[in-house]
């Protein structure tokens, strides 16, 4: 999300769009579905799924999984670090999104079902997710030092 975006938040109420990155994979595919994102118009609650500002004017949209000493505890659904967010940096919530052709409410039973597993089950799904970023990080090291070209003689 950048600063139109930001804007357009401001001025409308709302956004519509297609988030970019793999941090809220299963829930959220980039390039494929589209959110809502609604100006935030009370706090959020835990299950949520937000958009802060990170840095200068970067739109991240994770989800709330605690709220604690005026601070909120965040995470992606494909993610393991959580994150600590002032309340003045969320901007907005998302209300619906499309998958496949189909707009479904933050409501849909299936939907509400997923959040409360994928967010009950963070104490088994961070280990798991630890473990499967760093197994990536050293197998791409492995790779890159074996198949590393070497400069050409002149």
């Amino acid at each position: 999300m950048g600063k139109e975006q930001l804007q357009l938040l401001e001025s409308d109420g709302m956004y519509i769009s297609v988030p970019e990155g793999i941090s809220m994979r299963p829930m959220i595919k980039a390039g494929r579905d589209v959110v809502l994102v609604e100006k935030i118009k009370s706090m959020p609650k835990r299950y949520d799924l937000v958009m802060y500002i990170r840095g200068e004017d970067i739109g991240v949209i994770h989800r709330v999984i605690h709220y604690r000493d005026g601070t909120y505890i965040i995470c992606g659904d494909n993610c393991w670090q959580l994150e600590y967010v002032a309340p003045e940096q969320i901007k907005g919530i998302v209300t619906k999104y499309c998958r496949k052709g189909k707009w479904r409410s933050v409501d849909y039973l299936p939907y509400r079902i997923y959040v409360r597993l994928w967010v009950d089950l963070l104490f088994l799904k961070r280990p798991v997710f630890f473990v499967r970023d760093k197994t990536k990080r050293i197998l791409v090291r492995i790779r890159n030092a074996l198949f590393r070209r070497t400069p050409e003689k002149q």
